[in-house]
């Protein structure tokens, strides 16, 4: 059987990839070498993307159209993050900790929010980030929203044992307390609290989530976040 080779939409999503990757504009050369498609293919690929608005042409150098940008503010997770902006922003005045928002993408954490707090930018997370969900307050959190069998096929993936006990401890403590935390088992010398954003029928949307120093006492904390993710509880059903 012949092979189906890549497809038009593969070779896309490889360039736009190059582009998401580039820290500037970049060649169509520049992509060709990114991605390993000839060049000829990748001029095609970016006169086509370019004319629905994904791309977009600086001389001879391309970047991410503001196409891609309205596209991905329909994704839930940034529909979450934009209706929970006040809320965020009034959770960082009162504490200011570095303040998360993030939701479960498969079975990875993807950080949609990030507010740096007074002790500076003292988390390696990004929005868009993903990351394994065992090891952070978020992630242990959005793993508590998993039917059991499938939150326990990714502990069961977690390479580090002591983590994967510490996130089982953490999701049985969240029923009791509705916070779980880490202690720098994520980046040393940063502890985290987070809380459940909920949807409309009390499955878990989301977490919210302040870090801070290890320091810096964490537990004063833990009511602010607890009510604060309460408040965009509300606001993610209002929405």
């Amino acid at each position: 059987m012949r092979s189906p080779g890549r497809g038009v939409l593969d070779g896309a999503f490889a360039v736009l990839g190059a582009l998401e990757a580039a820290d500037a504009p970049v060649r169509c050369a520049e992509i060709s070498r990114a991605t390993g498609i000839p060049k000829q293919t990748v001029s095609r690929l970016l006169t086509q993307l370019e004319a629905h608005g994904a791309v977009t042409r600086l001389g001879d150098r391309f970047t991410v159209g503001l196409g891609l940008f309205r596209l991905g503010s329909r994704w839930p997770g940034a529909r979450l993050a934009d209706a929970g902006q006040p809320v965020l922003a009034e959770l960082h005045r009162r504490t200011g900790a570095m303040v998360h928002l993030a939701v479960l993408v498969d079975d990875s954490v993807c950080y949609v929010a990030k507010l740096v707090g007074r002790d500076g930018d003292v988390a390696p997370s990004a929005v868009g980030r993903l990351q394994a969900p065992a090891g952070s307050a978020v992630g242990r959190v959005l793993l508590a929203g998993l039917p059991g069998d499938r939150r326990g096929r990714v502990l069961g993936a977690e390479a580090d044992r002591e983590i994967a006990k510490s996130a089982r401890a953490a999701v049985d403590g969240l029923a009791r307390s509705g916070v779980a935390f880490d202690h720098e088992e994520v980046t040393a010398g940063l502890c985290c609290a987070a809380a459940p954003v909920l949807a409309g029928r009390g499955g878990i949307t989301g977490a919210l989530s302040v870090s801070v120093p290890a320091s810096r006492p964490l537990s004063p904390l833990i009511d602010q976040v607890r009510a604060a993710a309460h408040a965009l509880s509300r606001l993610a059903v209002s929405h």
